[in-house]
């Protein structure tokens, strides 16, 4: 029997309070999500989150990607850019690949 894993990919803005990081966490039960992509994370505000292993990769603007994989998934071959725009992994032979690629706007 095929299982259908669920996959979401979330920029999280860097939240750091718990209400949000529980809103996060929430989210991931709720709907039942396998593997999390994130973008602008911040570092250790996800370790809190239960049920996951993550797989943290801040950069050197102090904001980076995780790879976020229900715990019993397990991930290999991790990779990471030094800039902390990018992580992948494979799981059961397919690599995950999650950028974060800002539009190019200027804030103000």
């Amino acid at each position: 029997m095929t299982h259908i894993y669920t996959k979401a990919s979330l920029n999280i803005n860097g939240i750091g309070n718990d209400t949000r990081i529980r809103m996060l966490e929430e989210f991931l039960w709720t709907n039942d999500i396998d593997i999390a992509m994130l973008q602008e994370v911040t570092g250790p505000q996800l370790d809190s989150i239960s049920r996951y292993t993550k797989l943290v990769n801040i950069g050197t603007e102090r904001r980076g990607t995780a790879i976020l994989a229900r715990d019993g998934l397990i991930l290999t071959d991790v990779r990471c850019l030094p800039s902390g725009r990018g992580i992948a992994a494979v799981y059961n032979g397919t690599r995950l690949i999650n950028i974060y690629a800002p539009s190019g706007a200027e804030r103000k």
